[in-house]
């Protein structure tokens, strides 16, 4: 796991491996410190990771909380069909702004940034 500022707005966090039980604690940290500084926008790149339980998914709907708590937001990257399933089954996929790519999900969080309003499936234009 990697996590780093950019822009002086924007968190990036990439995981790999399993965000479950056992590596929530560490991903759960990381976001909190990030969230802790000037951060209100977080951006989490899923692009290597192989399984999510519902541990993870509770961490990132807890993340994006605090995120709009702090009027930033969270975007993630995710194209594993398996995991896209867990967030479309839960129904997250739309609250998280899961993307397809690390430029979609960047647009999501500048467009919110710049008070606007992203391309997320059932949002008004």
């Amino acid at each position: 796991m990697t996590a780093e500022v950019q822009d002086e707005w924007l968190g990036v966090v990439k995981l790999t491996g399993e965000l479950d039980a056992y590596s929530g604690a560490e991903f759960r940290e990381v976001i909190e410190t990030l969230m802790a500084g000037a951060t209100a926008f977080l951006l989490v790149d899923l692009m290597a990771l192989e399984y999510i339980d519902s541990v993870g998914l509770g961490i990132l709907m807890g993340g994006a909380k605090r995120a709009r708590q702090q009027g930033g937001e969270i975007a993630v990257v995710c194209e594993r069909a398996n995991l896209r399933r867990v967030f479309d089954i839960s129904g997250t996929a739309e609250l998280l702004n899961v993307r397809d790519s690390y430029d979609e999900a960047l647009a999501v969080l500048a467009a919110k940034r710049q008070g606007g309003t992203s391309d997320a499936p059932g949002e008004a234009e």
